[in-house]
């Protein structure tokens, strides 16, 4: 049971041990001209929608006819005749993890609203669909359905781009939907240089939602193993300790948080010792926290 002081709870899920929030980052080639990169936590471009949070989490870069960026597609009933463009003929592959807004899982499709920056009198290109038979427009209409949630409330899915062998440097903007004469609501750039692909010049930059933390969250662990966690946050990372009623020992939790209120939180004991990795997300104004720790339920509160 909750303690009786509590107002909300919070769930924590352990998805590893003894692993790096960072074991992840870094590019790999898996062959010569095979460029990828899995970002770490928080990711540097998120955005929500009427449907759905978004995050960036890989980038790839490689020939648009590679296994490894056909692989990359979406299986999907094709109504238009798929070409290759012989001076676009690589492809710029941006990974997402999405969740969906709406709390019963649905089937359904929305914009992300991403665009490419063509040039600098603003002219936009689309996600493309990618088969091997070459590159085709996404179906549907009107706008571009590249979210899709299938009686899920998360999906990860790639928006592909084809792109000259020599092109080093993308710009990319998010607007909402049919309403491309505002503001976008996130821009980003993506550059290749030796070998790498970075994420850069992100507008406005992503900031955490529990800005300025400063909290002490208690509950229970399972049917009843009492815990209190101690919690600080500053510039989206986040740090502070973990108690355990009935063991009376001192853990040390570390981790960042994400603008969309998602959080990771390494668990050390002894300090220098991962014992654990949480993954939740913050509510109510941070006073609650959701997640899992291990197979039993944890529940805290702000207290």
């Amino acid at each position: 049971m909750p303690l009786p002081q509590l107002r909300s709870s919070l769930w924590i899920l352990v998805i590893g041990l003894g692993i790096s929030m960072h074991a992840q980052s870094g590019p790999h080639e898996s062959s010569s001209k095979i460029v990828e990169k899995n970002l770490t936590f928080p990711s540097p471009v998120q955005w929500t929608t009427s449907t759905g949070e978004i995050s960036l989490i890989r980038v790839a870069w490689g020939p648009a006819d590679s296994p490894e960026m056909l692989s990359k597609s979406r299986p999907k009933m094709i109504r238009e005749q798929p070409a290759f463009d012989p001076d676009r003929s690589y492809v710029l592959a941006l990974g997402f993890s999405a969740k969906s807004v709406v709390a019963t899982p649905t089937t359904s499709y929305a914009t992300s609203g991403l665009l490419r920056i063509k040039d600098t009198d603003g002219n936009t290109e689309v996600p493309m669909e990618l088969t091997p038979e070459g590159f085709v427009p996404f179906s549907g209409s009107p706008g571009i359905y590249d979210l899709h949630f299938d009686k899920n409330t998360t999906t990860e899915y790639w928006d592909l781009f084809p792109a000259a062998p020599d092109q080093k440097e993308f710009l990319f903007q998010v607007f909402p939907w049919n309403a491309l004469r505002q503001d976008p609501k996130i821009s980003f750039e993506v550059v290749l240089r030796n070998g790498d692909i970075a994420i850069v010049n992100v507008s406005p930059q992503p900031r955490s939602t529990c800005l300025d933390l400063h909290s002490d969250f208690a509950g229970t662990v399972g049917a009843g193993t009492r815990v209190n966690v101690h919690l600080i946050e500053k510039d989206a990372s986040l740090s502070g300790t973990e108690q355990y009623q009935r063991i009376g020992k001192t853990l040390w939790l570390r981790g960042a948080a994400d603008s969309l209120g998602n959080f990771v939180l390494e668990e050390h004991y002894p300090e220098n010792w991962i014992t654990g990795i949480f993954k939740g997300q913050f509510s109510d104004g941070c006073q609650m926290m959701r997640g899992f720790l291990k197979t039993r339920w944890l529940t805290t509160a702000a207290v």
